[in-house]
């Protein structure tokens, strides 16, 4: 028999995993699950901004439209952030932690400036995902999976 040449009663062998499949077989804890699909939502809900923004954009409504661009453009990288946090968290990366934290602190000041505004619903809704988010992510499980292994003074 060739070494091309398969034996026909065997099962074909099975693919190589992508990333995605590696991504999801490793173990992770439930609250590093729940903060990362809480990131992938927020990713989600800024992406749906963008395709709006940029609907009344191509609408050729009558607001500034260097202003609505920049917005569009901020919109769009902020979901490419977070939806990057959402995955390096899933992975145990331990970058995500500063740039997470630094848009879930945003996310709970601009909803205390939305109640404060008068836009109670929308500003209690950035302050509880913002807030829950920001819980999960310095919760121990979390920081753990996260974690750096760093070495005592004696072995740098």
């Amino acid at each position: 028999m060739a070494s091309n040449d398969r034996d026909p009663a065997a099962p074909p062998p099975a693919p190589a995993p992508g990333r995605a499949q590696t991504w999801l077989a490793r173990w992770k804890p439930l609250s590093v699950w729940i903060t990362s699909c809480a990131l992938a939502l927020e990713a989600l809900v800024l992406v749906v901004l963008v395709v709006v923004g940029l609907i009344d954009l191509l609408g050729g409504s009558d607001r500034v439209v260097s202003v609505a661009l920049a917005l569009v453009v901020s919109a769009a990288l902020g979901a490419w952030l977070l939806l990057a946090c959402a995955v390096g968290l899933g992975a145990g990366r331990p970058w995500v932690r500063g740039p997470t934290v630094t848009v879930q602190v945003l996310a709970v000041l601009v909803g205390i400036s939305f109640i404060q505004g008068g836009a109670a619903v929308l500003g209690g809704v950035l302050v509880v995902v913002g807030g829950a988010t920001l819980v999960g992510l310095l919760s121990p499980p979390v920081s753990h999976y996260t974690g750096r292994t760093t070495f005592s003074f004696h072995q740098d």
